[in-house]
């Protein structure tokens, strides 16, 4: 028998990353930003789903002039019991 080389044939573990993929990430200043998958139309407002890349969220407004982000924005205050200051035009 040989012996084995600790380098060779064993898995190194992978470098963590210190921020794991994911629709929330907060900046060096603090602030949290989420990314979001709008569906407007829908019969009432709900999270419908939260994957790697965003939270979906089913929203109870049409989409036209503003109504679906004015509609999004104020479920998500409620949801999140916070004030949003940016994201209600985009």
């Amino acid at each position: 028998m040989r012996p084995t080389d600790p380098a060779k044939g064993q898995k190194k573990d992978a470098p963590q990353d210190p921020h794991p993929p994911g629709p929330v990430m907060r900046d060096t200043s603090g602030s949290i930003s989420i990314a979001i998958h709008a569906k407007p139309g829908s019969k009432q407002s709900a999270i419908t789903d939260v994957t790697s890349e965003a939270v979906c969220v089913a929203i109870a407004a049409s989409p036209s002039e503003g109504e679906a982000n004015a509609e999004l924005c104020q479920f998500l205050s409620k949801v999140l019991e916070v004030v949003l200051d940016k994201g209600d035009k985009s």
